[in-house]
């Protein structure tokens, strides 16, 4: 199977085939070897040493706890051209979700704010917890969909944001 896989703005080529009883996968043609195994939310990947535990909600893949979104373009296997590659631009789009569900403690964004990395968005109290859930990477908020006091689920948007 071939496809494009766009993360975070940046096209790759993938390309994953099936050899004996694993699959080999290439990534813009470097070749890897993964180990994979599935959990009941997660898929833990082995690749030499190095180890990630990868989650899938919606538009966005989390690995080891870190958000990234995704668009994955299937090839047409006669086709060879890459999607454009626009230096300099970063057109990424988050969608937010919580890790839990909780109720909304503080926002700390409105739409129109840039926020950097790691910049707390939002304060969930879940389980007798606050938890700060940080912007995935330097982005400007396109809309807050929730607000304080509310509580939400597990899988709800609570913020969209634009990598800039």
């Amino acid at each position: 199977m071939r496809f494009d896989l766009i993360v975070d703005g940046e096209p790759h080529e993938v390309e994953v085939v099936r050899r004996g009883e694993g699959l080999v996968v290439r990534i813009d043609g470097a070749e890897y070897r993964p180990v994979t195994r599935a959990s009941s939310d997660a898929v833990d990947v082995r690749i030499g040493r190095a180890h990630r535990t990868i989650r899938f909600r919606g538009t966005q893949v989390v690995i080891d706890g870190d958000p990234h979104a995704v668009v994955v373009q299937v090839r047409d296997e006669g086709a060879t051209a890459r999607p454009p590659r626009r230096k300099g631009v970063a057109h990424a789009i988050y969608e937010v979700r919580p890790p839990m569900p909780g109720r909304v403690v503080k926002l700390a964004i409105r739409p129109g704010v840039r926020v950097r990395r790691g910049d707390v968005l939002v304060v969930l109290e879940a389980m007798k917890m606050q938890n700060e859930i940080p912007a995935p990477a330097d982005c400007r908020v396109r809309e807050v969909l929730v607000r304080e006091g509310e509580s939400i689920p597990g899988d709800r948007v609570i913020a969209v944001l634009e990598a800039t």
